[in-house]
């Protein structure tokens, strides 16, 4: 039953109901058909779930079967501190969800009230959820609406429905049956559940109930689409594992059969593979992205901006497309006056005054409109009542009107209120001057059938034909601007018998809409700086959106909800529309997914009950937290709390920053790992006694090179950071660029390491072949040498891995204080290694001042290969 369609008397009659409403019986019988009127609860996720949920990576799981091997070749101690980084990492991750994770329980705060219903053929209160189908509810002011509902009378009656339409004014509402299928936000005899009745009183009978409303269908979408989809940087950072994962154990089972083919020990052969396994795996990664990514979220908290999921952040860094509501997210969702008519000129507004001064023409329309007034201002500034009426209380307060003065000054004695047929509202007050006055505001065309005379130059002159046809296409001039537009006149009132709406003064019009929020017009404009396209996604008209979008600077093609179910499948056409207006919850998922197939990284932010579907949807979900519903923020990965569509540049702004950042710690690790492998792989394949034992390999992975690495997370953002394109939803982390560059530094570091360590066996007269014994003075010398070396080199390297382009000497060195501080505390732990009693431990023996000096002059070697390399091959070729 499409009860829009269908006269008062046929839903009635469907319903099987009546003016007295359903009998206790039958609404009980009908209760445990229908079931109680609430949300299904989505089921909480356990905290055992969430803990284990941070291990869901290929990168952990690589790490965690060299945590068991570790353990089988009886290395307790390397097998221990892998499992204390894993640990150390899921808590990180754990902590930062568990505190935003909530369920969608949180819908019930809607239903959670009392409503007022015939039972019995007499006036009840009950829990809205015993409401059933059938029951015949009562609404006035202020009301929640308690279910779907067909209206069966109705005066004067508006609702306030944003929170389920994206409408930002009050949507009139009668009885009377609509022809077709109108979208939800044209159906005028119906009420929705949760949205508010903002004027006037009402018997509706209920149509739905619980999750068979419109709020329900929409909870229904959120249930159905469990957000399992990882965001770009978990599948870039799975991808890299994945590659990874193969190489490791392709040169593991390589060296393995080699070794072996040459005649090794199985025993040793084995340990020598796992060996490289170990230097491959760079285990401080996942420590270093978490914690990068915690620094993020609490950079975002001080922005005002919640971040749920660690990877969310970053994830709107790589958006290519946010698809934003309009009402409420990229608009104050307050009507304001934003332009008047007095005196035959037009006056824009801003920032509530008007431009051109105060004239006596606009003082007096500014007085009516706040005593021709239902809304109210309390004490603490807060305005209840009809947006528009709140709208014309603002605008008077704002020029010097104090609406509670006035109100005391001009009480109010008699009213002739409005209602949907005469469309104008007239007031009588005492004035302390004119004596009594009568207050007059409505539809323009409308109000000025009962006016003869208009203000001009401070006193009434006659209303002309050539006048009334000006007024009229300043409205319609308004109106095609997408303004809601009252008009108001006043007349004195000498004896009861005048206060009627006849003769009326006419004064001046005023136009106003819901303003677009001062901060997003330079936000948009810096989104199309960083190739970022915006497009709005609306419940309003189509003529609202579309003046809304060019003031907000919003360029390319509108198309309205019903247009876009003509056209069909949305792919082919989702790229040259910016405005989409009039849309239904299920049309905004179809966009989003529209845009996703185009390879488009999507971010959608909302506020409503009609967003959470497709905030669930996009990549990112972001939620205003200030006028947002919980069924949007509980549907979102981030929160505004300023309710700023700026915190949003900022967020995609720290989101690219951070990937940048990703990519210089991964290079930075990478390059040290490379090294270990090929430092392995060579000096196998020579027949050398192996430079590195494993406890060096976890050591420089996890403490020496971990530092510097989170140190470069800390590395300030480039400052064209925002001029760049987005990162391409198929681009990966370790990209073309960066393999060579891997190639050229860590053959630097390998050569170099080895180098120092050939030299010391060499230089002790070790020769070629002959076997050396692994607790010998000879190789443990050469082994620090090398292990050591291969520190330094990676300390010298986080300086160059702090830009792709620039070298050492341009970029500066004082610009990260963080890192000059990770490289010294590296430093001073390898000194320690070396000079403590862990020296047995790590296979080590003391060096002199001399040995350093020899490595140090070494690892310089390293800076010449960088400048050389980005002056020929990087900025020779403009690559990033």
């Amino acid at each position: 039953m499409k009860a829009f369609n269908d006269t008062v008397q046929e839903v009635m009659s469907a319903l099987g109901s009546s003016i007295d409403g359903l009998s206790s019986s039958e609404a009980e019988r009908r209760l445990q058909e229908y079931g109680e009127n609430r949300l299904r609860e989505e089921e909480r996720i356990s905290v055992w779930k969430l803990f284990l949920q941070q291990f869901n990576s290929v990168l952990v799981w690589l790490l965690l079967f060299a945590v068991v091997v570790s353990l089988f070749l009886g290395d307790v101690l390397e097998s221990e501190i892998i499992a204390f980084i894993l640990v150390a990492n899921a808590l990180i991750g754990f902590l930062q969800e568990f505190r935003a994770e909530k369920a969608l329980g949180e819908l019930k705060k809607i239903s959670g009230l009392q409503a007022r219903v015939m039972r019995d053929g007499r006036l009840q209160k009950i829990e809205t959820s015993r409401l059933v189908p059938g029951d015949l509810v009562l609404l006035e002011t202020g009301d929640r609406v308690p279910a779907d509902a067909r209206l069966v009378e109705a005066m004067n009656v508006e609702t306030q429905e944003a929170m389920l339409t994206g409408e930002s004014a009050p949507v009139a509402k009668n009885t009377e049956p609509r022809e077709g299928d109108v979208p939800l936000a044209e159906r005028s005899n119906m009420v929705y559940s949760g949205t508010l009745v903002a004027r006037g009183r009402a018997r509706a009978v209920v149509t739905d109930t619980g999750m068979h409303t419109e709020i329900g269908r929409i909870a229904e979408l959120l249930a159905e689409d469990e957000d399992s989809r990882k965001s770009p940087l978990q599948k870039k950072l799975n991808h890299f594992s994945r590659r990874l994962a193969l190489v490791v154990m392709a040169a593991s089972a390589l060296i393995f059969f080699l070794t072996w083919w040459a005649g090794g020990e199985l025993l040793e052969t084995f340990k020598t593979s796992i060996s490289l396994a170990v230097a491959a795996i760079p285990e401080g990664l996942p420590a270093v992205v978490a914690l990068t990514l915690a620094r993020g979220v609490q950079k975002m908290v001080r922005s005002n901006a919640i971040v749920r999921h660690l990877p969310s952040i970053e994830t709107l860094g790589s958006s290519s497309v946010i698809c934003s509501d309009k009402t409420g997210t990229m608009t104050m969702n307050r009507m304001s006056v934003r332009k008047v008519y007095v005196s035959g000129r037009e006056v824009p507004f801003r920032d509530g005054h008007p431009e051109s001064g105060m004239t006596p023409e606009l003082s007096l329309m500014l007085r009516i409109g706040a005593l021709c007034n239902d809304a109210r201002l309390e004490d603490d500034g807060e305005i209840f009542g009809d947006p528009t009426e709140a709208a014309l209380l603002m605008s008077a307060k704002n020029n010097g009107f104090e609406p509670m003065v006035l109100g005391r000054e001009s009480p109010r004695v008699d009213e002739i209120g409005f209602d949907s047929t005469r469309k104008m509202m007239s007031t009588l007050h005492e004035d302390p001057q004119d004596g009594r006055v009568m207050y007059t505001k409505g539809a323009p065309d409308v109000l000025l059938e009962h006016c003869s005379s208009i203000m001009k130059d401070g006193r009434p002159e006659p209303l002309d034909e050539a006048r009334r046809r000006e007024i009229l296409r300043r409205n319609e001039a308004f109106a095609s601007s997408a303004l809601r537009v009252l008009g108001f006149a006043w007349k004195p009132v000498r004896t009861e018998h005048e206060f009627r709406e006849e003769g009326l003064i006419f004064t001046g019009l005023q136009a106003m809409n819901d303003p677009p929020r001062p901060e997003v017009i330079d936000a948009v404009a810096r989104c199309r700086e960083a190739g970022i396209k915006v497009v709005m996604i609306t419940g309003d008209q189509k003529l609202t959106a579309e003046a809304i979008g060019r003031e907000l600077g919003i360029t390319g093609q509108a198309m309205s909800g019903s247009e876009l179910e003509s056209a069909g499948d949305p792919v082919g056409i989702v790229e040259e529309i910016s405005i989409f207006a009039r849309v239904s919850p299920e049309q905004k998922i179809r966009i989003v997914e529209a845009l996703q197939e185009k390879d488009h990284v999507v971010a959608m932010t909302g506020d409503g009950v009609n967003d959470a579907p497709a905030l669930r949807q996009a990549d990112i979900g972001v939620a205003m937290g200030r006028g947002g519903t919980d069924v949007a923020r509980e549907a979102s990965t981030m929160v505004l709390m300023d309710d700023n569509f700026a915190s949003i540049v900022r967020a995609v702004e720290e989101g690219r920053s951070i990937f940048d950042n990703l990519r210089k710690f991964v290079f930075f690790l990478l390059s040290s790992n490379i090294s270990e492998i090929m430092i392995i792989v060579l000096a196998v394949l020579a027949g050398l006694k192996l430079p590195l034992v494993a406890i060096q390999i976890l050591w420089v992975n996890l403490i020496t090179d971990g530092l510097p690495a989170l140190a470069l997370g800390f590395e300030p953002r480039a400052p064209d950071i925002m001029k760049r394109p987005p990162m391409e939803k198929s681009s990966f982390i370790v990209n073309r660029p960066m393999v060579l560059r891997l190639a050229v530094m860590s053959t630097v570091i390998t050569v170099g390491s080895l180098g120092l360590y050939l030299f010391v066996l060499l230089s002790a007269g070790w020769s070629w072949g002959v076997s050396l014994d692994g607790d010998g003075s000879t190789y443990l010398y050469a082994s620090t040498m090398a292990f050591t070396a291969l520190v330094v080199f990676e300390m010298v390297n986080a300086f160059q891995a702090r830009s792709e382009r620039q070298n050492l000497f341009a970029m500066g060195l004082l610009s990260n204080p963080w890192l000059f501080g990770a490289v010294a505390v590296s430093l001073l732990l390898q000194v320690l290694v070396i000079y403590s009693p862990l020296a047995d431990a790590f296979h080590v023996v003391p060096l002199s001042v001399r040995d350093w000096g020899l490595i140090v002059l070494v690892s310089l070697s390293l800076v010449m290969a960088d400048v050389v390399f980005k002056k020929q091959i990087v900025n020779g070729g403009r690559k990033r």
